[in-house]
């Protein structure tokens, strides 16, 4: 588990191109406008204020209540050369989600066409021919189910906002915790937020051209969540 930065945050690497942090949930990734809620993109900034390294950006973010990795240049040329990879969802991203209900398939894809909508600031599910859809295509697989939730691997093929949550509350599977796409999750008192975690990544590596990977292990609350439906199915078994 990597170790938290003075600034509060845990590194998971670094060099002289990349930095790459483990967001805690609740913290945003970049800043809203015309808001002081602390986000990681200041931090980073102000961690480099007094170095070499005052052009650090982020060419992805991740939503404020999902915990996980984020991949930050720290120079302009390591940026651009990471930006156009998001951009053309080259790195391969997996997460980590708890959802409700049983799967019928122990692995699978799921493919939708999203719309952004100003209601709620969310993405909605759209038909092909809506002039505003965007192709969201993942790939998942149960790695163990419980009673009536399970614990999933999520691969996104592309990065669209709130994806994986807005996939998989479509065909009857929403995340745990997920207030936004799942009203009813707000009498939810195990975990405060969506149960998704973005566990591991994989990059070009913007100087040697490698191909690098990092992961972040699952925070304290989600795993006190699988744990407790871990010790509910053990206990049913009895």
């Amino acid at each position: 588990m990597a170790a938290k930065d003075e600034y509060g945050f845990s590194v998971v690497y670094e060099d002289d191109e990349l930095f790459v942090i483990d967001k805690p949930a609740g913290m945003l990734a970049v800043p809203i406008p015309n808001s002081s809620v602390m986000n990681m993109l200041d931090l980073v900034k102000e961690r480099f204020r007094d170095s070499a390294y005052t052009d650090a950006n982020t060419a992805h973010r991740i939503d404020r209540y999902t915990s996980g990795l984020m991949v930050f240049a720290k120079t302009g040329e390591a940026y651009d050369h990471l930006f156009y990879q998001f951009k053309n969802h080259l790195p391969k991203r997996s997460y980590l989600a708890i959802i409700r209900g049983l799967m019928s398939t122990d692995s699978g894809e799921l493919n939708h066409y999203l719309k952004l909508v100003k209601e709620g600031f969310r993405n909605i599910v759209v038909d092909e021919d809506d002039p505003d859809a965007t192709p969201a295509r993942l790939t998942y697989k149960v790695l163990e189910r419980f009673l009536s939730t399970s614990l999933v691997q999520v691969n996104l093929d592309t990065g669209l906002k709130n994806q994986i949550r807005v996939q998989f509350n479509a065909i009857g599977h929403s995340l745990v915790g997920d207030r936004h796409y799942a009203p009813e999750e707000k009498k939810e008192n195990l975990i405060k937020r969506q149960a998704l975690h973005a566990w591991k990544i994989s990059i070009t590596h913007p100087a040697t051209g490698k191909e690098i990977e990092f992961t972040a292990d699952l925070p304290a609350d989600m795993l006190r969540l699988v744990d407790h439906y871990r010790w509910e199915r053990d206990m049913r078994s009895l």
